[in-house]
């Protein structure tokens, strides 16, 4: 495994935790009636978005890169994109 490997293998990995984040901020935020609980959670959801959209920044940037149509970076793409996907449906949720 090359050093582009690892690090995509580390951003997956990270990808995958901050989607199991987003789902407990999302029942955590439906789960309290505190506010300033509300607010940091929505806080933190608004940090994570940033963060996959960093990521996917990055992977877009190893796909250029690489001239494999599989490989390590369209795995990362196709799951910082259902990711991304999946904060987007769950940040309508918040303004219900």
């Amino acid at each position: 495994m090359n050093k582009s490997e690892s690090i995509i293998n580390n951003l997956l990995i990270e990808v995958e935790s901050l989607s199991y984040r987003i789902t407990n901020i999302h029942q955590a935020y439906f789960n309290t009636s505190h506010a300033g609980l509300r607010e940091r959670l929505f806080d933190e959801n608004k940090n994570i978005s940033q963060r996959l959209n960093e990521i996917f920044s990055i992977a877009k940037f190893f796909k250029e890169r690489n001239n494999e149509i599989i490989s390590f970076s369209s795995l990362l793409i196709e799951k910082c994109e259902r990711t991304i996907a999946k904060e987007r449906i769950e940040k309508n949720l918040f303004f219900l």
